[in-house]
């Protein structure tokens, strides 16, 4: 009897199991997209999202690392996407003020875009379409409220990625950068984080200042968006990174910080042959505690 009323309990704990991880699958589904969404490439994730190859590292011109050092950082305030407050310069939390915007530009977009009520919805013109549901969970006595709340800032230049703000009710906003013909989407935090284009904004770096450091570098082409590379810092390390912006179209530059350690002037170029790490002494990365690394099929 007891082996019975064990493995009832059993039963009984994996049925409540599944009707919770349906409950939670349908509550996403009427969430829409969102940085976890399954095709989402979350350049926000603070683990890892590849194993790949190892970045051919290349001695970088004393020149030009003495120019990186003397060049001036580019924090958060100046080396990210543009939000809806600076964009539009309405008041705080003016929503009125911004919908007139955000009509604005959706009535630029010929069509492709729509926002009715709660809904934003992008439709791509080789993909179905990309749909954003604003929601809202109230506080209740066992836990914290939470809510999400979309807008359509427009596209980029260069790329022509829509660009769709999310506000957060417990985070700092974010955005999800939507390719307008194959509907691929990536997702970047704002805050303290550097999500900063390239000049001609067919690739953007990401990473965050404030944790350890994870950088990486996305592709916004007709293809993307697709992870070309990522370094990622040792996680008991404190190393830090200086970002000194985009040098060209297929590099760009930072100083890197670990205790004890000069300052290491880095250039991350791209050419024919893929990414290289261009660091003023290469013998110092092993004590960087730095590792680049691109997906093997890049």
């Amino acid at each position: 009897m007891a082996l019975r009323a064990r493995f009832a309990h059993l039963v009984l704990a994996g049925v409540l199991l599944l009707a919770s991880a349906a409950f939670a699958a349908g509550r996403d589904a009427t969430r829409g997209q969102r940085f976890n969404s399954s095709g989402v490439l979350d350049l926000a994730r603070h683990a890892q999202l590849h194993k790949g190859r190892m970045l051919a590292v290349v001695a970088l011109d004393a020149g030009v690392a003495r120019q990186i050092l003397a060049a001036p950082v580019l924090d958060q305030e100046h080396a990210t996407l543009p939000f809806s407050d600076y964009l539009f310069s309405c008041p705080t939390e003016s929503n009125t003020c911004v919908a007139q915007h955000e009509q604005n530009l959706i009535a630029a977009a010929d069509g492709a875009v729509r926002h009715e009520q709660q809904r934003l919805v992008i439709k791509p013109a080789a993909a179905p379409a990309v749909t954003f549901i604003d929601w809202a969970e109230p506080t209740t006595g066992t836990a914290d409220g939470d809510s999400e709340t979309h807008w359509y800032l427009g596209t980029l230049p260069g790329n022509g990625f829509h660009q769709v703000e999310v506000q957060f009710g417990h985070d700092a906003p974010g955005s999800f950068l939507v390719n307008p013909q194959n509907g691929k989407s990536a997702f970047v935090h704002n805050g303290s984080d550097i999500a900063a284009p390239a000049p001609g904004g067919m690739h953007l770096v990401t990473f965050n200042a404030d944790n350890p450091l994870l950088l990486r570098v996305a592709a916004l082409d007709a293809a993307g968006p697709r992870l070309e590379l990522e370094c990622a810092a040792h996680a008991q390390g404190r190393l830090t990174a200086q970002f000194k912006g985009w040098h060209d179209e297929a590099s760009f530059d930072l100083v890197l910080t670990a205790p004890g350690a000069p300052p290491l002037p880095v250039r991350i170029a791209h050419e024919n042959a893929g990414w290289t790490l261009e660091p003023a002494d290469p013998g110092a990365l092993p004590a960087a505690g730095i590792a680049c690394q691109a997906p093997a099929d890049n």
